[in-house]
């Protein structure tokens, strides 16, 4: 079974600068594992790889999701997998470099096989949601799924929507098909970490954010808006985009908005941090390490 090369960490890290260059000296291709990334006109809040990078290195699964479509990390396995498949038979290496645990975690531990959305049942059930409300749809999901629904919390709309599409879909309870036997990943992950000390990190997060206000996210999201993106689409809920959103709202103010973003960035650094410690083996590197790449090599080479 292949060992595929797997660079993770906190955001604003460095794990992109560090893939590209692995990537040019093995003849590699990068799948990033980034669920921001994966939405087309969102560049600057994302930190996507910019054109200069691109042209040096295969990059895949960036920018090709609408933002007002979603995505699950169940799409995402499938699709790594394919791309996975056509860069080894390209006689290159494939990279996975990114993130969101999510992502990862369904590509080399797969989730069960459900039914992929639906949109017809989707837009009942957000019509539905619309004139009920959440709590009537929690009390229906009880009906049909209780054991789903006493597992979650009656608040989360998303579990809420998804047991009650799964049920639509197929006539049976979510709870009774993820009971079935998980089929096993077709890669092994090679884990490397990236990391730096907590207060180094929080200020590269910091750092970059007000880079991307120089760089132009205002303008980007106002943009966005203009095309008439929802504003509460899974991409426009985003951190940096959201409190970008909400300032020009009138919601915040700017310097508010700013302070917000930054915070909610270091946060969710804090837990992804906490949920890539929990794997087993995985090796830390600090991207700031002069010869990182060498040793990253050497050690997944052997």
């Amino acid at each position: 079974m292949d060992r595929i090369l797997t660079i993770i960490g906190p955001t604003a890290v460095g794990k992109t600068k560090v893939a590209i260059e692995i990537a040019r000296r093995i003849s590699g291709e990068i799948i990033s594992a980034d669920s921001r990334q994966i939405y087309k006109y969102l560049n600057i809040g994302t930190a996507k790889p910019t054109r200069k990078e691109r042209k040096k290195i295969n990059i895949h699964l960036i920018d090709f999701i609408h933002p007002d479509n979603t995505y699950s990390c169940g799409q995402f396995a499938r699709d790594a997998e394919v791309k996975i498949e056509e860069i080894i038979r390209k006689g290159n290496i494939p990279i996975i470099c990114g993130g969101t645990g999510l992502y990862i975690r369904s590509l080399f531990n797969p989730l069960h096989k459900l039914p992929e959305s639906d949109k017809k049942n989707k837009e009942k059930l957000i019509c539905m949601l619309a004139e009920h409300g959440l709590d009537y749809l929690y009390k229906k999901l009880l009906s049909v799924d209780p054991e789903w629904a006493k597992k979650i919390n009656p608040r989360d709309k998303q579990r809420i929507l998804r047991g009650l599409e799964v049920y639509a879909m197929t006539g049976k309870p979510l709870s009774t098909l993820i009971k079935k036997k998980k089929r096993k990943s077709k890669y092994l992950p090679y884990y490397i970490g990236l990391n730096l000390p907590r207060e180094e990190l929080y200020q590269r997060i910091n750092n970059r954010f007000d880079d991307m206000l120089n760089n132009g996210l205002i303008e980007e999201v106002k943009s966005l808006l203009k095309k008439g993106f929802n504003p509460e689409s899974s991409a426009l809920r985003t951190i940096g985009y959201k409190e970008i959103i909400e300032y020009l709202q009138g919601k915040l103010s700017r310097e508010a908005a700013i302070e917000k973003a930054k915070c909610r960035t270091r946060n969710f650094a804090k837990r992804q941090i906490t949920w890539f410690n929990k794997i087993t083996g995985l090796q830390w590197y600090s991207p700031e390490d002069l010869d990182i790449v060498k040793n990253i090599i050497s050690r997944w080479g052997n």
